[in-house]
């Protein structure tokens, strides 16, 4: 049978010059896929819901500017024996700091888990670099997540982004106002609605995700300061 074209694609994107492993990536026992990402030029691999999710919270925190998924593998010591290591995530803030990510389930950090991750932060602070280890306690709520998640469908759904359309929206929006009238503003001036998202993904409109969407949602904090052209 011929292999899945959407798992071939996957596995493309999963194996890099220096990359230690190269395994089939889906089974019955991984969860794995591409988040489409506004931060890299190439999609993030993930290997757990928990790092879908940190791929998602990454994307729309406006402090990050660069997010990478396995990006290399690193060796390290553990005793008289030479191991190796991938981090889940590079991810570089505003501030050109760049850390590195181990994505777990917090009931997973036993004795053994926390030796190992004490043995590989050594082996990154030997060259300069940050190593932390994030859990689902550092994720937003269910329902942000399912929110930003939303959001992303919305603006990828949009397509390309007509630039024209999008500095005379921020143009003419006053802010804070209501979702509903933002949508009504669009309709009005025959804007695709899925340009209110793309706004939100890209920060130059703010909203509360930590509630259910509806009309009475607000917009806020409009950052626009003259035109945006393409990146």
């Amino acid at each position: 049978m011929a292999k899945n074209i959407r798992h071939t694609k996957i596995d493309n994107a999963y194996r890099k010059n220096d990359m230690r492993r190269n395994l089939e990536r889906f089974s019955r026992f991984n969860i794995s896929g591409l988040f489409p990402t506004t931060k890299d030029s190439s999609p993030h691999f993930f290997e757990s819901f928990n790092e879908a999710h940190f791929a998602v919270m990454f994307e729309f925190d406006p402090t990050i500017v660069s997010v990478k998924s396995q990006p290399f593998t690193i060796k390290y010591l553990d005793g008289k024996s030479v191991r190796v290591y991938t981090p889940d995530y590079s991810i570089t803030d505003c501030n050109n700091v760049t850390k590195f990510i181990e994505v777990k389930v917090s009931e997973a950090l036993d004795e053994k888990q926390n030796r190992k991750h004490g043995l590989i932060k050594k082996a990154f602070n030997e060259h300069g670099l940050e190593f932390h280890v994030m859990t689902e306690k550092h994720l937003p709520s269910r329902l942000a997540l399912s929110n930003m998640m939303m959001i992303k469908r919305n603006a990828t759904a949009l397509g390309e982004v007509n630039f024209d359309a999008l500095n005379y929206l921020l143009n003419i929006l006053s802010v804070p106002t209501s979702l509903a009238t933002a949508v009504s503003i669009c309709e009005s001036l025959n804007i695709d609605t899925n340009l209110i998202s793309y706004c939100i993904l890209r920060d130059y409109l703010k909203i509360g995700f930590s509630s259910n969407f509806s009309g009475e949602s607000v917009l806020f904090s409009n950052i626009y300061e003259g035109e945006l052209c393409p990146a």
